[in-house]
């Protein structure tokens, strides 16, 4: 189980700078001057974008954290069968 948890983690730390970027990128958007001539289109689709990319960023971080957790669980079950 601990080599499992190394393995998440290694995952994550390697993910997270790619997302972080991701992230940032998104969020300075706005400050630029072109930012304000998008359409009503254009600023929903850049919202929508923004939403599901936070969305996916708390799925990525999550996600370690209740692998882990149903792991545990699936070990504890197979010992109290045997």
């Amino acid at each position: 189980m601990d080599r499992e948890l190394i393995e998440l983690l290694n995952e994550l730390r390697v993910a997270l700078p790619g997302v972080q970027v991701l992230f940032a990128f998104l969020l300075v958007v706005p400050f630029q001057q072109a930012f304000g001539q998008l359409s009503e289109i254009g600023r929903n689709v850049y919202f929508a974008g923004l939403f599901s990319s936070a969305i996916a960023i708390a799925f990525l971080i999550l996600r370690p954290r209740t692998t882990g957790l149903t792991s545990v669980a699936g070990s504890r079950r197979r010992s109290r069968c045997s």
